[in-house]
């Protein structure tokens, strides 16, 4: 993969690189200008390509949900550079406030919702499993052995439940989730199959939410209270907290390789 300078010089049209937004062991992320228009910019890191990402399969995904607008318009972008640029969106970081709980929460589960009944391309990749078999792969002769048989087992006795597996976002963070009149979720690198209980979870644990917040998130979503009652999502809830662990495991892992095969 070439120098950040270099892969900059292979954006065909008008750019200039800003100030940086964030920064993860598998990917730089800069605000910029693209062909006049104020955008965002991801280069990935050595790691990514040894990760279960398949930035294609992310931008096949993301250009078949562009009709929901609620995910950010691709502006460019180049899997072999390891970089895409896409439409900066205006808003802040969802928060709850005492003013507009009951309705935001609302909104947010009907966001959820949306994506959940969209149809996922068939030539998308099931890149939530390919994750946790390279993470299976990397730990199962490690001292993380223990973690990862806990974190492997209680997905196997979640998932036993039968339900059909939806369109997940996968990764719904604080980071992730802009509010400018609805929502819009961003960083769908790790979308695809997964049981929906995985993403309510997700909002559950980002939020902190007590049972009466996520009683207002499921109407929002109008979901099954049977099917999402608080006690399983707080299952679920603790298995994103083991995976969590899991993943910064294999993502340490992988960097310590990468920077071993560099020297």
């Amino acid at each position: 993969m070439l120098e950040l300078a270099e892969r900059i010089n292979t954006i065909p049209g008008e750019f200039t690189l800003q100030e940086s937004l964030k920064s993860s062991p598998i990917s730089q992320v800069f605000l910029c200008t693209y062909n006049n228009a104020k955008a965002v910019i991801r280069f990935d890191l050595p790691s990514a390509s040894l990760l279960a990402i398949d930035r294609k399969n992310e931008f096949i995904l993301l250009q078949s949900i562009q009709h929901l607008a609620i995910a950010p318009r691709i502006l460019y972008q180049d899997a072999v550079q390891g970089l895409m640029i896409w439409e900066f969106v205006e808003g802040n970081q969802f928060a709850l406030n005492s003013s507009n709980q009951e309705s935001s929460l609302q909104s947010l589960g009907s966001t959820l919702r949306v994506i959940h009944g969209t149809s996922i391309p068939k030539q998308s990749k099931d890149i939530f499993a390919e994750s946790l078999n390279l993470y299976k792969n990397l730990l199962e002769n490690s001292s993380h052995k223990f973690l990862l048989q806990k974190t492997l087992s209680l997905y196997d006795e979640l998932t036993a439940d039968g339900i059909n597996y939806v369109l997940s976002h996968n990764d719904l963070n604080k980071g992730n989730i802009l509010w400018n009149q609805r929502c819009y979720f961003l960083d769908w690198e790790y979308a695809g199959f997964n049981h929906p209980c995985f993403d309510i979870a997700s909002l559950t644990r980002t939020y902190r939410l007590n049972k009466n917040e996520f009683d207002e998130l499921l109407i929002g979503y109008s979901g099954n209270k049977d099917l999402f009652n608080f006690h399983k999502i707080n299952q679920w809830v603790v298995f994103s907290e083991l995976l969590d662990e899991i993943w910064e495991k294999a993502v340490s892992l992988l960097t310590k390789n990468t920077l071993n095969k560099a020297n």
